[in-house]
């Protein structure tokens, strides 16, 4: 029975001592791997160690970019431009359904028309003398109002249509035909993608070196592309916490391919001293 035991105590010792280092080179292997973000941090502040580089990670985004609504509810009657589609300024991309506001319309104009046939018959009675001056002046009034109705309908029919705010390309389409959407909804994203930039988040430490129209080169992580840049922005603050600032860059030269989130690395060339 003792000899069973101490066995027992031997065993259960040897088995603690190996759970023991097991657990302190785990413990050692998380304190000295970063998460994916503490790496993404790491690259944003630190210099390339073989050359005289500052690198941040940096996505292209649209400079020109908006999410397009309607003016009034109703049923989208057609969709005119399909995901991917380009267009121009002021090409109607999307038709509502609008057969009363188009009727009203049609109203106004009548009533003007009739409005300006009177007054030029009491204008040519007036040459007769054979109608007073508070008619003829009326006549004048009701003319100008006819002209103001038209002017609204006219506007409410404007609205049954959307137009392009820019020349770009539809990004997303939120509706279809036949859905009916509300003021305010999201209808399309629209984007310019002939005017891009590249943003990306720096050590605040960079501000010590940076300036406005500093070159740098952006290496494309989807095309083996590397274009030039400069940077045209600056952030207005520096986040306490990660202590970084935002910083923006407009994209020269050929951007053929390039799209709006694409992402890849942006390094600038740091004089020594700086």
């Amino acid at each position: 029975m003792d000899r069973f035991f101490w066995r027992s105590l031997a065993i259960g010792s040897i088995a603690g001592g190996l759970l023991a280092v097991a657990g302190t080179t785990f413990a050692q292997e998380v304190q000295q791997t970063d998460s994916p973000q503490d790496q993404l941090n790491a690259r944003v502040v630190d210099a390339n160690p073989t050359s005289n580089a500052m690198e941040a990670q940096a996505r292209v985004t649209a400079k020109r970019k908006a999410q397009l609504s309607v003016e009034m509810p109703g049923r989208v009657e057609a969709v005119l431009v399909s995901e991917g589609d380009s267009f121009k300024e002021g090409d109607v991309l999307v038709e509502l359904s609008c057969g009363l506001e188009r009727a009203n319309m049609k109203k106004a104009t009548a009533n003007l028309r009739e409005a300006e046939e009177i007054h030029g018959a009491n204008e040519r009675l007036a040459e007769l003398r054979s109608v007073g001056d508070l008619e003829l002046a009326l006549s004048r009034v009701r003319v100008t109002g006819a002209e103001a109705d038209v002017a609204v309908a006219a506007a409410r029919v404007d609205r049954c249509s959307l137009r392009a705010p820019f020349d770009g390309v539809l990004a997303k389409r939120h509706k279809r035909e036949a859905e009916y959407i509300r003021v305010g909804e999201p209808l399309l994203d629209v984007v310019d993608p002939g005017a891009l930039e590249v943003e990306f988040l720096a050590s605040s430490t960079w501000l010590a070196w940076l300036d406005l129209g500093a070159p740098f080169v952006l290496h494309l992580n989807e095309l083996p592309l590397q274009i030039a840049g400069e940077l045209s922005q600056i952030g207005v603050r520096v986040d306490p916490v990660s202590r970084t600032v935002r910083l923006k860059g407009k994209l020269s030269g050929d951007l053929r391919g390039v799209v709006p989130g694409m992402s890849g690395v942006v390094r600038f060339e740091v004089q020594p001293g700086e």
